[in-house]
């Protein structure tokens, strides 16, 4: 449903606005988001992907017939990019993990009775928010959830607060 939603909305707003009106070179950018939004959730092999993955295709022939309806034939140039790609699931045993995947592996560790510790994960820029009074309570050091993390095979590095403040620029 959210392509063809974002769809008609694209289609709208070519018949609204003064797209192909003069001889100046108009410029249409769009984000297509279900196949990111899919793809993160579910892997790139999913049968949840591959589904998602037909409807733009549909969708992007409406888009297309709207955009010469309203500009005229052979006066649109598109060209379509990718933001990323996404690496295949992993083969067993390994696996992907996932923001709740994060959270819950640190709740476990450190706070398995209330899983209070962790208040957000922010899997776009890999910050991990921790209740600091939570910490206190539990008698928990930044370090030593950092460390934890690090010593798991799928993370590189993590930095507490503290390092990141006083981290210096090349």
């Amino acid at each position: 449903m959210f392509p063809k939603f974002e769809a008609d909305a694209l289609v709208a707003m070519i018949e609204n606005e003064p797209v192909g009106a003069d001889d100046l070179t108009d410029l249409l950018l769009v984000n297509l988001k279900a196949p990111d939004f899919v793809g993160h959730q579910y892997g790139p092999d999913s049968p949840e992907m591959r589904e998602t993955l037909s409807e733009p295709d549909r969708q992007l022939a409406c888009i297309l017939e709207a955009l010469e309806k309203k500009a005229g034939t052979n006066r649109v140039v598109v060209v379509i990019t990718a933001d990323h790609g996404m690496p295949p699931e992993p083969q067993a045993p390994r696996k992907r993990y996932f923001n709740k995947d994060i959270v819950e592996l640190v709740h476990k560790k450190f706070d398995p009775d209330r899983a209070a510790l962790v208040t957000h994960f922010d899997a776009r820029n890999n910050q991990l928010f921790v209740d600091k009074s939570r910490l206190r309570e539990l008698g928990v050091k930044l370090s030593q959830i950092k460390e934890y993390l690090e010593a798991q095979p799928f993370i590189y590095a993590a930095y507490t607060e503290d390092e990141i403040k006083n981290a210096s620029s090349p």
